[in-house]
């Protein structure tokens, strides 16, 4: 099992984001305290060991260091995590300082995930990201001077106005740096976000798919080239430093999730997610039920969810899985085929291919059972 808890608070919004959070941090306390109600109601009936533990948000860093003390305490009594097992803490960089590496370092967090998103000042400015780019780098030396030897960062490409030789310096500076893990994403315009509205407004470029291609196939073939295991379509790690509690999300762990915007799966059929509102969620937990609703998968929701995620992997998806339903979903990968953006290998795995990386959710989505 993995316990994935997310802190809903930021101290402003970047104009991409649209995961559930708020900018009022006068709520916090209320908030945690309903978590902590929620994680004893979930684990009522005995205490259920966990694999991983993964705070992300928002901003989990933010967190005063009683409140996340207090957070952590309650995770361990109910849903204690295992000896060793991975713990990993999402932070942004300037929160990085030796205050809170000490107190990170005794909550027995072994893992953070640094929300560098670009080492360029004007792209930051540009996200409306709330450091600098010396507090990027700062905060992964600061980190590794702790000890943390387990360190992420995230990378953002795609970006209007930016150029290969930029995303080429941003990977660059993450691998002098010597970090084990890349998560890399590009940039998306998602409705209800402050860069739909510039965009609409015609106050920020739209966004251009061969600019996010050039990045994504370059950086993709670069490191592989320097010996990195490419596990995931947005996830890039040194051999044997993958992700173990994201992992979970690509074969299709189960997992417990906490906190305002949560989601769980029971590995099966049922998945479940809580209310996308702090205050609805702060006065529900405890009281009624209407803090989350659940969904029982159909057998093919469960394939379809089978190949939009181990499609991604490096591993790939094994068309046993597919059942019944093999041939028609190979029938309409064909076009794929021919056009060398897939291919099945001599053991039955579907993988994509270099011409169909960048493409895969529109590959996946080509298959899923109607």
């Amino acid at each position: 099992m993995g316990l994935y808890i997310h802190i809903p608070f930021c101290r402003q919004a970047c104009n991409y984001c649209d995961f559930h959070f708020s900018t009022n941090l006068r709520g916090i306390e209320n908030t945690l305290k309903a978590m902590e109600r929620e994680i004893d109601l979930r684990f009522l009936s005995a205490p259920i060991e966990q694999d991983t533990y993964y705070f992300g948000g928002g901003t989990p860093s933010l967190l005063p260091a009683k409140i996340i003390s207090s957070l952590v305490d309650s995770a361990m009594k109910n849903a204690p995590l295992k000896k060793g097992g991975e713990f990993t803490l999402e932070v942004n960089p300037e929160d990085v300082n030796n205050e809170s590496l000490s107190n990170w370092k005794k909550l027995g967090i072994n893992r953070l995930s640094i929300g560098v998103q670009s080492f360029i000042d004007d792209k930051l400015k540009w996200m409306n990201r709330s450091h600098n780019s010396i507090e990027a780098s700062t905060s992964i030396l600061r980190a590794q001077d702790a000890g943390f030897e387990n360190i992420s960062i995230d990378l953002i490409y795609g970006i209007p106005s930016s150029s290969l030789s930029e995303w080429q310096f941003n990977v660059n500076k993450a691998l002098e740096m010597k970090l084990v893990h890349l998560s890399t994403y590009a940039l998306t315009v998602e409705r209800k976000t402050q860069l739909f509205y510039e965009i609409k407004k015609g106050e920020s470029k739209p966004l251009c798919d061969d600019r996010a291609e050039e990045d994504f196939r370059w950086y993709r073939n670069y490191l592989c080239q320097q010996g990195w295991d490419c596990y995931e379509i947005s996830n890039s790690c040194l051999p044997e430093w993958r992700s173990v509690h994201n992992s979970r999300y690509w074969l299709r762990k189960p997992y417990y999730g906490i906190g305002p915007g949560a989601h769980s799966y029971d590995g099966g059929s049922i998945r479940r997610w809580n209310v996308s509102n702090n205050i609805k969620y702060q006065k529900s937990v405890g009281v009624n039920n209407s803090w989350y609703e659940e969904e029982f998968l159909e057998k093919r929701d469960i394939i379809n969810e089978i190949i939009m995620t181990q499609l991604r992997t490096r591993e790939g998806l094994d068309s046993k899985i597919l059942g019944k339903w093999l041939s028609d979903i190979e029938k309409c990968w064909r076009p794929h085929l021919d056009a060398e953006r897939l291919k099945k290998d001599e053991y039955g795995f579907w993988k994509l291919l270099d011409k169909g990386l960048f493409w895969a959710d529109r590959i996946a989505s080509d298959g899923f059972i109607p």
